[in-house]
This record gives structure tokens, C-alpha cells and sequence, in this order.
């Protein structure tokens, strides 16, 4: 197939396919991912993404590379609602640390996606297109700088900010994902469900529990088949206290 493309597109089709490759976030059953949009926060079930044998993969927003996104796990059998507030409002701090990224993360995909395809198909010079690579690699220092200062903050851990730095100069699409990997690597005192049902908002969170339910009760079909009665138990438990959370959200507010 790559014969059939001139090297130009190549290269659009390479930048692409390692931008979306390093966005893609593989989940666990038992995992979901919670991303603080501009007004509100957004979150996904593990099985609402794509399923794979043996995990299930899911895109956070592409265009919205600024926004952070947070991968914690939910234990089925152990649903306590509300969390801890103290580690909630420690979430949300965190997701409010990543303003500065907004400009380099930008200026950096409208190069590569807007005024690299304009040197390399539209307006074709040599200038034009050391002029993009300039721009390029300038944007993805910019990022390394961002997400080492980040690890000296303690806002990440030193290792997972070098990491980023590095990955964002050796191959600058990587450098688009550097929120979402500077995020994941915080991990609140609380779980997934949690997390949810404090951040999102009502007719969201309400979404979101019902998958959790239906989690809930194939976990439940399970047990009763497997005539395991402490695990339906504490199924059932779960159970009550996620409807008990959905009657709430209906009545438009989250307990």
C-alpha cells in the first residue's frame, strides 16, 4: 500500500497512525476513564470502548488533547458511594494544573496537521517545509520543558515526566498525548465509581451507573450460576446502593 503513496503522504499517514496509536488507552473490565472537560467532566465504562481479547481499548477526545484524562479501577463487589471529599478535591486540583500546556499543544497539532499538508501538497518549497520542522520541534521542546517541570513540582512522578520529555522530542506526535500521560499517572485514594458519581454531572453520572449496574448484575448471573453465595451478597449490596445513586441523579441531583 505504501508504494502506492508518494513520500509526502507518507508522512501525513505515519504522523497519524502514531498520534492516534499513542493516544489509544487500554482498560481492564473493571476500568474507566474520567476526563475534565472545559464546563464539565466526561466519563467512559471500560466496556464502552473497543473490545479486544483481552482488554478493551478507548480514544479520549483526539481534538482535545489539553484536557486531562484519569484511568482508575471499580471493584464490582464493593460499591461505597460517596468517596472520600478530601481525595475528590484532590482530583480536582490535579486536573487544574495543566493549563500552560494548552498553547504548545495546539500550535503543535495545527502544524502538523494544517501547515506541514499545506509545505508538503498545497505551496511545496524547501523553505516552507524546514520552516514546519522548526515550528515542529520547537512546539515539542516547549512540551518537554512543560511536563519536566511538572515532575519538579511533584505534580507527576519525576520518571513518568521524563519519560514524556523524552518521548515528546524523539517523535513529536507523541508530544500531543503528553497531558493524558502526565494525568494518568496520578492515582486519587479513590476509585473509578466514586470519582464518577462526585464529578459528573447528574443525567451523565446516571448514563454511566446503569453500565455499572448491568456490570453489577452479570456479575450476580455469575455467582447464582456458581452457587457462590457471599459473592451474590455482596452483588446485591452493590446492587441497591447504585439504584439507591440513579433514584438520586433522576430527581437532578447527585448524593
Amino acid at each position: 500500500m505504501f508504494t502506492l503513496l508518494g513520500p509526502e503522504a507518507q508522512v501525513m499517514l505515519a504522523i497519524c497512525a502514531f498520534y492516534a496509536y499513542d493516544a489509544c488507552v487500554p482498560l481492564a473490565a473493571d476500568a474507566g476513564l474520567l476526563r475534565r472537560g472545559r464546563r464539565v467532566w466526561h466519563g467512559l465504562l471500560a466496556t464502552q470502548g473497543f473490545e479486544v481479547r483481552w482488554a478493551y481499548l478507548a480514544w479520549p477526545a483526539l481534538l482535545l488533547p489539553h484536557q486531562p484524562v484519569y484511568t482508575l479501577r471499580w471493584d464490582a463487589e464493593r460499591v461505597h458511594l460517596p468517596g472520600d471529599a478530601r481525595a475528590i478535591e484532590g482530583l480536582r486540583q490535579h486536573a487544574t494544573g495543566f493549563a500552560g500546556f494548552a498553547w504548545p499543544l495546539y500550535g503543535l497539532g495545527a502544524t502538523l496537521f494544517m501547515l506541514l499538508p499545506a509545505a508538503l501538497f498545497l505551496w511545496p518549497s524547501e523553505a516552507a517545509q524546514l520552516g514546519c520542522l522548526a515550528l515542529i520541534y520547537g512546539f515539542a521542546f516547549w512540551i518537554a520543558l512543560l511536563a519536566l517541570r511538572q515532575g519538579r513540582r511533584g505534580h507527576t512522578p519525576r520518571h513518568t515526566a521524563r519519560s514524556v520529555a523524552v518521548q515528546a522530542i524523539l517523535c513529536p506526535p507523541f508530544a500531543l498525548n503528553a497531558v493524558r500521560k502526565l494525568s494518568a499517572a496520578y492515582s486519587p485514594p479513590c476509585d473509578w465509581l466514586q470519582a464518577a458519581h462526585a464529578v459528573l454531572e447528574p443525567g451523565a453520572w446516571r448514563d454511566l451507573a446503569e453500565r455499572a449496574q448491568a456490570v453489577v448484575e452479570a456479575g450476580m448471573d455469575q455467582a447464582q450460576a456458581e452457587d457462590n453465595p457471599q459473592t451474590l451478597q455482596r452483588l446485591s449490596a452493590a446492587l441497591d446502593e447504585l439504584q439507591a445513586s440513579i433514584a438520586a441523579s433522576a430527581d437532578g441531583h447527585v448524593q
